[in-house]
C-alpha cells in the first residue's frame, strides 16, 4: 500500500496537475430539465474534460466524453460502440452554458445551463466525494414504495422500492415498539437512500443505465430484543473491464441506532481501533498483526486449510494477508467471514461460519451484549 501510493505521488507530481475545476449545472434540454456534473483537469501536458448529466424524470446517469476547443467552448459525446448517439455542443458566457444538443439522426434542442443552487436542495445525506454533489439534487426526487412484508423471528419488516431504479430495502414493521421504528427506521431508510443512488450512479460509457447495474439482495440474520443483523450482497458492473461483488454486514443496536463494526464486537488485542480515518497506520498494524492472524486460527481450527500445492490454485486460505479486512455478517450461529481476494482470483472467496462459541474469548469488552 505504501509503495503504491508513493507511486502515485511521484506520477502525479511529475505530470503537475492543476487543481480541477468542477461546475454544477442546472436547466434545460429542449423541454426537459437537466443537471449536469462537468469536470475540467489541467496538466503541463493537456486539459481533460469530463460530464456526466441525468433527466429529471429519470435520474440516471449518462456520462460523457469531452473535447475543450477553448476556455469557452465545450463539446461533449456519447458514443456507446463508438457511435455516437447524442452531443453537446455548449459555450460558456459567465456562469451560463448556452448551446444545442444533437441526437443520432442530427435532431437539434436547444440548452440552457446555470449553477446549481444548492440551498434548493438541502439534506442530512452525507457527500462521500465532491463530484457527488449533485446527489443532494437526486435524493429530493427519490419516491420509496411499500411492495411487500414479511416475518423474520416473528416480528414483521416492510419493504420499499424506489420508483427510478431496481433498489429495494426494508423498514421496522408495525409490531415492533415505537421506540424501535423512530431509532432505527431513518438509519434504514439512509443506507436505502445511499444504496439507491449508488444504483442511478452506476453507468457506463458503453451502454444507456436501465437503473439495474447493481444487483443486490439484503437478508436478515439476526435478531433479539437488543440487536438487528442483516447483509446486503451486491454484484454489480458499472462499466469498466469486468463486473465486480461484494457484500457487507450491519449489526444495529435496537435500543440506541449504534451500528456496530467488526472491532467494536471483537478485539483480539488490547490495541484494537475501528478508526481508521483518524489513525489509519494503527488501525491497519492491528487488522495485519493481529486480527488476521488470529482469526485465521480459530477458523482453520475448524476448517484445516493447507497451503495450495498448484501454484495455479488462487485459493490460499492459509494467506493471512486475506483475513485482515474479510467481510463478515452477523447470524444466529454465530458470525460468518469472508476473506478478500484480489480481482483475478475473487471466485475463491466463499464464507466461514464461526460459532458464538468460539469467539467468546475474543468478545470486545465494550460490547455490552453476550455472544447467543
Amino acid at each position: 500500500m505504501k509503495k503504491r501510493l508513493l507511486y502515485l505521488f511521484i506520477f502525479y507530481s511529475t505530470i503537475s496537475f492543476c487543481q480541477e475545476k468542477i461546475y454544477y449545472l442546472e436547466g434545460t434540454l429542449g423541454k426537459s430539465t437537466i443537471f449536469m456534473t462537468v469536470q475540467v483537469y489541467k496538466s503541463d501536458r493537456e486539459t481533460s474534460l469530463n460530464a456526466v448529466y441525468f433527466y429529471k424524470n429519470s435520474l440516471k446517469d449518462i456520462k460523457l466524453e469531452g473535447k475543450l476547443k477553448d476556455s469557452n467552448n465545450f463539446t461533449f459525446y456519447f458514443k456507446p460502440g463508438d457511435i455516437v448517439s447524442e452531443k453537446f455542443y455548449l459555450k460558456k458566457s459567465g456562469n451560463t452554458f448556452d448551446g444545442f444538443w444533437y441526437d443520432a439522426k442530427n435532431k437539434q434542442l436547444a440548452v440552457t445551463l446555470k449553477p446549481v443552487n444548492f440551498d434548493n436542495y438541502k439534506s442530512n445525506i452525507k457527500i462521500r466525494f465532491d463530484d457527488e454533489r449533485l446527489n443532494l439534487v437526486k435524493y429530493k426526487f427519490l419516491e420509496f414504495k411499500k411492495q411487500k412484508t414479511t416475518l423474520y423471528n416473528n416480528k414483521e419488516f416492510v419493504w420499499y422500492s424506489e420508483k427510478h431504479c431496481d433498489s429495494d430495502f426494508f423498514r421496522l414493521g408495525t409490531n415492533f415498539s415505537e421506540k424501535n421504528k423512530t431509532l432505527i427506521n431513518p438509519i434504514l431508510e439512509q443506507i436505502h437512500i445511499e444504496n439507491t443512488l449508488s444504483q442511478l450512479g452506476c453507468s457506463s460509457s458503453f451502454e444507456y443505465s436501465n437503473g439495474q447495474g447493481i444487483e443486490s439482495n439484503t437478508t436478515i440474520n439476526y435478531l433479539n430484543v437488543n440487536l438487528l443483523g442483516f447483509q446486503t450482497s451486491d454484484y454489480w458492473y458499472c462499466g469498466g473491464a469486468h463486473p465486480d461483488f461484494g457484500s457487507s454486514g450491519y449489526l444495529i443496536d435496537l435500543n440506541n441506532g449504534k451500528k456496530y463494526g467488526i472491532d467494536d464486537i471483537l478485539a483480539f488485542d488490547k490495541s484494537v481501533t475501528g478508526d481508521s480515518e483518524n489513525n489509519f497506520d494503527a488501525y491497519s498494524k492491528y487488522r495485519s498483526d493481529y486480527f488476521a492472524p488470529k482469526l485465521l486460527a480459530v477458523i482453520n481450527s475448524q476448517q484445516h486449510f493447507e497451503k495450495p500445492k498448484n501454484e495455479d490454485d488462487y485459493c490460499d486460505y492459509t494467506n493471512e494477508e486475506y483475513w485482515d479486512f474479510p467481510s463478515w455478517n452477523y447470524t444466529e450461529k454465530g458470525i460468518e467471514f469472508t476473506p478478500i481476494f484480489y480481482r483475478a482470483a475473487r471466485s475463491c472467496e466463499e464464507s466461514f461460519l464461526v460459532p458464538f462459541e468460539k469467539l467468546k474469548n475474543y468478545k470486545n469488552p465494550k460490547f455490552p451484549y453476550e455472544f447467543k
